[in-house]
């Protein structure tokens, strides 16, 4: 009986170590949990606030303002400036440093369009013009935007070099002459933007934007015989409205 008692005493005694001094393994599931569940979060943080890479394509569509040809610094007053389809590609990024509120991209684009004038005759002059005009861009863009989770607005300027090419080209001026050989310009170009972005997936996006897009060309031209002929001239302004899709990193 007196080792049956004395059994039982050390059972009891075990158990009361055990419930104070839980063993190494159990005692330190809480600390790990506590200790992964800080890493997850900076980690989550991380993920965050690093610099956003992206690139993306789009088609756009223009509608020109109507300004004036001019050969020679005579102005083509009755000139039709026509929109036309395009579209182009964009890269860009924006850094952990700025908040990803403010970010820089790389825009190529090209658009197409034509420019005519009606034969007309003012102050004992005959004009008519007709040619197609395309575009080819470089342009870089500063953007600031409101980095939201599925919303994104933002708004732009940018800069760059324009290449304008006057293709199938007829103009007829009763007093300098006819101008038919097409012709091609390197301008500075510049531009005002606006649009919003709209996450589909972690990376995948859509967007739509606005731009206002200026660009001052000054064509050389020929003759029909090959000698070179006056330089025309048209300050091309229009409206541009662009979608498409992006891919970030």
């Amino acid at each position: 009986m007196k080792s049956v008692c004395c059994s039982l005493v050390a059972v009891l005694f075990t158990g009361v170590l055990v419930s104070a001094y839980p063993p190494p393994s159990l005692a330190a599931d809480p600390a790990t949990s506590a200790a992964e569940s800080p890493a997850t979060s900076a980690e989550a943080k991380s993920a965050d606030t690093k610099t956003e890479m992206y690139i993306s394509i789009y088609m756009q569509g223009s509608r020109p303002l109507n300004r004036p040809v001019r050969l020679q610094e005579d102005p083509f007053t009755n000139t039709d400036v026509q929109g036309g389809l395009g579209g182009g590609l964009k890269i860009g990024f924006f850094p952990a440093f700025a908040g990803r509120y403010v970010g820089l991209e790389a825009e190529f684009s090209g658009l197409d369009g034509k420019v005519t004038a009606p034969t007309a005759t003012s102050g004992g002059v005959t004009r008519s013009a007709n040619f197609r005009l395309q575009s080819i861009n470089a342009m870089a863009n500063l953007l600031l935007r409101y980095p939201g989770e599925t919303i994104q607005p933002y708004i732009g300027i940018g800069a760059g070099l324009s290449g304008g090419f006057a293709r199938d080209l007829n103009l007829q001026h009763s007093t300098i002459g006819v101008v038919h050989e097409n012709a091609a310009d390197g301008a500075f170009a510049y531009q005002f933007l606006g649009g919003v972005r709209a996450n589909v997936t972690d990376r995948l996006f859509l967007f739509t934007e606005y731009k206002y897009f200026v660009a001052n060309y000054q064509w050389e031209s020929e003759f029909t015989n090959g000698a070179r002929g006056p330089s025309f001239t048209l300050n091309y302004r229009t409206h541009i409205i662009a979608g498409g899709l992006g891919v970030t990193f």
